[in-house]
């Protein structure tokens, strides 16, 4: 009934009616129990009313504008658990139901708190945990591969669905990077190297590597699975101090936690016996097809353009293989650089590049320095750093002399050259700060001024959005911060009412 007003409410152009309806009728199939939703399963008219129905919303209300980062995801659930359960996790934990599906693998128990994490997903965060679901199947034999060979549970990889829903570029507010969210620190550490022309952290199987040999650490250290998870998220030594001070070692009785580590090991349960059986939660999604390529070791500057031509592939092709290269040539005096390149052409590559000449491995621009140049001045001109200039032109200091002619490295591609240039000489701030069209339809805009101690997810709760949304709306980039008495537009039904 509700799918049918949701339907008649499209009809109408209505969407935020749409949307409303098709939230209650998620809302139904999130309250089933678990023997309710096995035995669903095996009905065909509920398969596929259920498979039509998460087509449709994905496609009207799915759009990658407000995509969350899964870091906002978190957050958004942690202010979820603490207006339902409070700030400690020293509640009654009744346990409904204990998957132990691998002999060597990870108790999933479900109680209160995952089952709120579980129905967030199923609700509010389906779009993008189908995003999640079907990005999955990119990355899972690659990391469970890894996984096995460290003698892990399988299960550890759907840690890396809640740090990144299995995005390799992600970046967070705290600056951990790539697909398992490795601080500069921890993936020094760990071997994972980076500077201004690449980091290793994204490499999804360099930092797959790495977070396995991190777990595995960790679980030598704790002997206990979700103690191990809430130091991968938090610095151990704070794990241990509440261990100590509250003298358990059960995860769901430690106390004055961060505030995301209490909800960090049901966000995991919840994802992970969701995503191992994704039909039976109302998820019926196609995965991505697998990624799959060689490796090859080069410890020159070589343009991106040159490489793809060895192999009979595109500069765009070997970019997204290659998601640690940050800029368009693999990175200048760094030994034995990990290169991804299309599987099976291996053999291919090393015939061909031996054959390339010096000259031809990577481009350079002859500068003439002109009156009033610095070499900052001329670093934003090209797109480029200080240091990259001063490296390859053996400059010490900073002193440059008008008339003198510096050499800097460019991009053979002009396209990707120009559009670079474009993108690295506006700084994040005003790049991130255009507003996008995205005024939602039957909406009208309110001001809401900023009250001391108010959050994004605090505000949006209150009008049922999306921080995202109020950013994209604002202009904010994220991990902005908001202050007292700042006016904030914010769209919500023409009725005047809050959705």
């Amino acid at each position: 009934m509700y799918y049918e007003h949701a339907l008649n409410s499209l009809h109408f152009k209505d969407t935020l009616g749409a949307q409303i309806y098709f939230d209650k009728a998620f809302n139904v199939v999130s309250a089933f129990d678990e023997e309710t939703k096995t035995v669903l399963m095996e009905w065909q008219a509920y398969d596929s009313l259920i498979t039509e129905m998460g087509k449709r919303y994905e496609l009207i209300f799915g759009e990658d504008v407000f995509e969350q980062a899964a870091e906002e995801v978190r957050e958004e659930l942690t202010l979820m658990e603490e207006n339902a359960f409070g700030d400690s996790l020293d509640m009654p934990q009744e346990i409904t139901a204990i998957d132990s599906s691998q002999a060597n693998g990870i108790p999933l128990q479900i109680n209160h708190r995952v089952e709120l994490a579980m129905k967030y997903f199923q609700t509010k965060g389906r779009a993008v945990f189908t995003r999640w679901l079907e990005r999955s199947g990119k990355y899972e034999d690659l990391v469970k591969s890894v996984l096995r060979a460290h003698e892990l549970p399988e299960d550890l990889f759907y840690l890396a669905m809640i740090e990144s829903g299995f995005n390799p570029g992600a970046y967070s507010y705290a600056r951990a990077s790539g697909m398992w969210q490795f601080i500069y620190a921890t993936g020094k550490y760990y071997g994972l190297r980076s500077d201004w022309w690449f980091d290793e952290r994204r490499d999804p199987l360099l930092a797959s590597e790495a977070a396995a040999r991190h777990l595995k650490d960790l679980y030598n250290r704790f002997d206990d699975w979700y103690l191990a998870l809430a130091g991968y998220n938090c610095n151990p030594k704070k794990i241990e101090r509440r261990m100590r001070q509250y003298n358990t070692r059960d995860f769901w009785k430690l106390k004055r936690l961060p505030r995301q580590t209490r909800n960090y090991i049901p966000t995991y349960i919840a994802a992970t016996i969701m995503a191992k059986n994704p039909k039976k939660y109302g998820f019926y999604i196609e995965k991505h097809q697998a990624i799959t390529f060689d490796t090859v070791r080069i410890s020159e500057a070589v343009d991106l353009n040159v490489v793809a031509k060895c192999v009979d592939t595109t500069f765009a092709a070997l970019k997204a293989l290659n998601p640690a290269v940050k800029r368009w040539c693999t990175p200048p005096g760094i030994g034995d650089f990990v290169l991804n390149i299309p599987h099976g052409t291996k053999d291919k590559f090393i015939t061909n590049y031996a054959k390339i000449p010096e000259t031809e491995k990577r481009s350079w621009v002859r500068h003439k320095i002109r009156s009033g140049e610095t070499i900052s001045t001329i670093a934003r001109k090209y797109a480029t750093t200080i240091n990259v200039i001063k490296s390859h032109n053996r400059i010490r200091g900073t002193m440059i002399k008008t008339g003198n002619y510096l050499i800097i490295p460019v991009p053979q591609n002009k396209n990707y050259y120009k559009s670079y240039r474009t993108y690295a000489q506006t700084t994040y701030r005003k790049k991130s700060t255009k507003k996008r069209n995205v005024i939602p339809a039957g909406h009208k805009k309110i001001s809401y001024i900023v009250k001391s101690g108010d959050t994004l997810g605090e505000i949006a709760e209150e009008y049922n959005t999306r921080a995202s949304k109020i950013r994209a709306w604002n202009g904010l980039y994220y991990g902005q911060n908001i202050y007292p008495k700042q006016k904030l537009a914010i769209w919500i039904p023409e009725g005047g009412v809050r959705a």
